[in-house]
């Protein structure tokens, strides 16, 4: 939802063409680090019922993907974002 307000804040900030294309680029790709995380999860959980520490391992650098793209989309909003505020 945060990415649609962005993408909505973006417009009412008349951000140029280029501005929303970072945008729209960043936010897809934290929607889809966290499609990926949930297929890897419900994979992994389908082949073993049991704790094992390779599925949690997989489990966590899955969950670091989608941590490391919403890092990105934080550090791509502040800079688009920043100067609009504060003007």
């Amino acid at each position: 939802m945060l990415g649609v307000a962005a993408l909505l804040l973006g417009l009412y900030f008349h951000l140029k063409g280029i501005e929303l294309v970072a945008l729209c680029i960043t936010v897809t790709l934290v929607f889809m680090a966290e499609i990926f995380n949930t297929a890897i999860e419900m994979m992994m959980d389908m082949f073993t019922d049991k704790y094992h520490t390779l599925v949690k391992l997989v489990k966590d650098i899955a969950a670091a993907v989608v941590l490391l793209a919403s890092l990105n989309a934080l550090a791509v909003g502040y800079i688009l974002f920043v100067r609009k505020f504060f003007r």
